[in-house]
């Protein structure tokens, strides 16, 4: 990458995968399993499971239903906070610009401005601003 070579997707993804947080989040649930990092399996040279690695390994682990929703729950938390923190970082300096230039005290009075305001009167980036944050709302 540094002489400007071209460089496979599939490989730059191996190497640097939080490039593509973002692109694979906006994939269905079925595209984003390819995506799921392998555990790392700890065995012993000649071949046999540590006692902590046996069951998962072997795929005995059972959840019962309240782990399996809390499992859920927690899966889709840290989705929401990743897709958050995405939008927040790809509109951070027209944020900070409109903020300090636009006369609002804080970022909660610039969101309900922006909120009351009407498509036309925004600006592009607000438009999809506000199109990112209500997608994070129905979420």
């Amino acid at each position: 990458m540094e002489n400007n070579y071209p460089v496979e997707k599939e490989l730059l993804y191996t190497l640097v995968p939080e490039l593509y947080v973002h692109q694979i989040n906006k994939l269905g649930a079925e595209d984003r399993k390819r995506f799921k990092k392998p555990r790392i399996q700890y065995n012993r040279a000649n071949g046999e499971y540590l006692e902590v690695d046996r069951d998962y390994n072997l795929g005995a682990l059972r959840l019962d239903a309240t782990e399996k929703l809390m499992d859920k729950s927690l899966q889709m938390e840290m989705y929401l906070l990743e897709q958050t923190s995405d939008v927040f970082h790809m509109y951070s300096k027209q944020m900070n610009d409109e903020i300090r230039l636009g006369g609002h005290t804080a970022l909660d009075t610039y969101f309900m401005t922006l909120e009351a305001m009407d498509d036309e009167n925004r600006k592009p980036w607000e438009q999809r601003l506000w199109a990112e944050i209500s997608e994070l709302r129905m979420i």
